[in-house]
């Protein structure tokens, strides 16, 4: 690992953003409470974030450059 990349080029800092936002969201006020199928959105934002960091981790270990700062 010897090139460099900026952070946005990393896939890790992405998989990192959408885990991050699945976890801001209900902070941040998206309620779920109005829609009909509260459990299954909530549901769904958990998987979300489960898979953004589950992707993180492997674009860790398949990456090829490290990042420049």
């Amino acid at each position: 690992m010897t090139e460099t990349k900026t952070p946005l080029a990393s896939r890790t800092v992405w998989a990192n953003l959408v885990g991050l936002a699945a976890l801001v969201l209900p902070l941040a006020g998206f309620d779920t409470a109005s829609l009909d199928q509260e459990r299954l959105v909530e549901a769904g934002a958990t998987l979300v974030a489960a898979a953004s960091f589950v992707a993180s981790s492997v674009f860790r270990v398949v990456a090829t450059r490290r990042l420049r700062g």
